[in-house]
């Protein structure tokens, strides 16, 4: 995919890590760049569950392991190499973005929003990974609601990203059918990695002259979903099962820090 010089924009924990690892050898010889996003949402540190989660994902994958693997292949996958943004503000990190020109950005799992200026200084536009299917699933946490509400088929959205929150024109659906034995943990990962297809057809679309289109979603309709309370966790128990299990943390490890394929 030679001549298109690609932003991904992706948030430093263990799910971006792997997910990045995949995507970069289906995008060719394209300049990359990678961004990732560093917030904390207050949420994540007030409630013991979400705690856990940021240490699995984030502390431990990120800031224990990443500094010790020293052959990332390619190189770009690195975790010490990408460039942190704060936020998108026009005078601090969403500068550093604008700078570098991408033609087309990437966002999957990226927590900061991007706003009208910065969508305009991406020549060919910005594509996005939703993990859950739009209109229905819009917000945070999307994968925790599909399985709490008992989808047995879960699913992420590719879409191009507009002025609005989830509302952009669809380019395509990922699917997962759901697997009881596995854990929430495990599904995040995997409903992301099913979008990577369209997201590298849509790239190769580009590359060869293309447009970014997609279907506009109806202006009304949906839910918007926040992130889980205590109570909501403790259905998600009763009801669903585990939201991590070592077997599961195990093989995102893996998929993270080795060259195998997805299966």
């Amino acid at each position: 995919m030679s001549g298109l010089k690609i932003a991904i924009c992706v948030k430093r924990d263990l799910h971006g890590l792997a997910v990045v690892r995949q995507l970069l050898p289906m995008l060719g010889d394209a300049q990359i760049r990678i961004f990732c996003s560093v917030k904390t949402r207050p949420d994540e540190e007030r409630d013991p569950d979400l705690q856990l989660f940021k240490a699995l994902e984030r502390d431990f994958p990120l800031d224990v392991l990443a500094p010790l693997s020293s052959a990332f292949t390619p190189p770009a996958a690195a975790p010490q190499d990408w460039t942190p943004l704060p936020n998108l503000l026009p005078n601090d990190g969403g500068a550093v973005l604008a700078d570098y020109a991408p033609d087309v950005i990437l966002s999957i799992r990226f927590s900061l929003i991007f706003k009208p200026w910065l969508i305009e200084r991406a020549r060919l536009g910005i594509i996005n990974i939703h993990p859950g299917p739009l209109p229905a699933y819009r917000g945070l946490y999307t994968p925790f609601w599909q399985i709490l509400n008992r989808e047995q088929t879960l699913g992420c959205t590719v879409h191009r990203v507009d002025e609005g929150i989830d509302t952009g024109p669809i380019l395509g659906y990922g699917r997962l059918p759901r697997d009881p034995a596995r854990s929430l943990f495990w599904h995040i990962t995997q409903i992301y990695l099913s979008g990577l297809p369209i997201v590298a057809a849509q790239v190769d679309h580009l590359r060869n002259g293309g447009s970014l289109g997609g279907e506009r979603q109806p202006a009304q309709g949906g839910d918007y979903y926040k992130f889980p309370t205590r109570e909501d966790f403790g259905r998600f128990r009763a009801q669903e099962g585990q939201l991590v299990t070592a077997r599961d943390y195990a093989d995102i490890l893996s998929m993270a820090y080795s060259d195998r394929p997805v299966r």
